[in-house]
């Protein structure tokens, strides 16, 4: 604890420099601002020491291991500024020909800033010509100030279509809510709450700009013994139920109208979460499964071609014949037997 203190009170204050060698970071308890110079901000990747043995023998006595923590989408301060975006055009980032490092403030320009060598495995490489800049009388880039790549320690690559899954852009995500409508689930209030908190927390869904609009989509499964999918797809009046009731064999009876945008289906949704616990609110159906449930959403995601999560909101054992079926190993007419230890 005194550690930590003192960390706050000597570290706390000023702004940590990354272009400092030599230097310790503040702990990870320590409430500092960072101040790029061409090394990563600790909050993204931060080492396990930072005194390493300077020979092979030092280090075989000593036996310090060394690891490194790396969070590239660390939550930053309101006060510090977020990683630059790097868009080196329909050609994407700019990489070593020979270990494929990218383009960072420790690549040597030479031979007048058509080539550099890269600072990780020396392999000299051309300079696209829609990258060339003089270089100035210290050897460094005219630009070099201009170019976060080539100044901080942190920033990011805008990605092309070379370097996503089939040469394709991602579709946007998804994520799928799927509510156990059993017995238990109905009595215990668990539906009714589950359906008015999401008509609430779907308009706090991921964004990657604050003043747009979310572009993750949604769908809605409910289940006991069966599973019942929704279209709500924004051109229908009401949402439409869909049942699939062979559970050993999964599969996903619709997708134009089960993954939707929530602005322009937010009328279908809430009507659909305001009957999901009047549809079940009678129901005396007990068992529930599982297995097919998690198979569902994942052969939904599947289908969309897209990447996603699943949101499972589950109240009991899944004792109906399904795969994943579960036994209920806690007998309560077994304790003090003979037979307890089987428990």
């Amino acid at each position: 604890i005194q550690v930590i203190e003192d960390d706050k009170a000597n570290k706390g204050s000023e702004p940590f420099t990354t272009g400092v060698r030599g230097q310790a970071p503040p702990l990870v308890t320590t409430k500092f601002h960072v101040k790029d110079q061409g090394n990563a901000s600790p909050r993204f990747m931060r080492c396990t020491a930072y005194n390493m043995p300077c020979n092979s023998d030092m280090a075989k006595q000593s036996q310090v291991p060394l690891a490194a923590v790396i969070k590239p989408l660390a939550t930053l301060p309101p006060d510090e500024t977020p990683p630059y975006l790097v868009d080196h055009g329909e050609s994407g980032p700019i990489r070593c020909n020979r270990c494929k490092a990218y383009m960072c403030p420790y690549m040597q320009f030479i031979e007048g800033g058509r080539r550099f060598q890269c600072g990780f495995c020396s392999c000299v490489t051309e300079v696209p010509p829609h990258y060339f800049q003089h270089l100035d009388h210290t050897g460094k880039r005219v630009d070099c100030y201009d170019r976060p790549e080539l100044s901080m320690g942190s920033y990011e690559f805008l990605a092309t279509v070379d370097y996503c899954k089939n040469n394709k852009f991602p579709q946007p995500p998804a994520f799928i809510f799927l509510i156990d409508v059993s017995y238990n689930a109905v009595k215990s209030g668990m539906v009714g709450i589950v359906c008015q908190e999401l008509k609430t927390l779907l308009d706090y869904l991921p964004r990657e700009n604050p003043d747009l609009e979310s572009n993750v989509r949604v769908g809605f499964v409910t289940y006991n013994k069966v599973l019942h999918f929704y279209n709500v797809k924004a051109s229908l009046a009401q949402p439409q139920m869909l049942v699939v009731s062979d559970v050993s064999e999964m599969f996903v009876p619709l997708l134009d109208g089960f993954l939707v945008n929530v602005s322009e289906s937010r009328v279908v949704i809430e009507s659909l979460l305001d009957q999901i616990p009047e549809m079940f609110a009678d129901t005396r159906e007990t068992e529930t499964v599982f297995g097919p449930v998690i198979q569902a959403g994942l052969e939904a995601l599947k289908a969309a071609d897209c990447t996603g999560k699943l949101f499972i909101f589950h109240s009991s054992l899944p004792i109906a014949e399904a795969p994943g079926k579960l036994k209920n190993r806690e007998d309560k007419k077994l304790v003090g037997t003979d037979k307890e230890k089987v428990l």
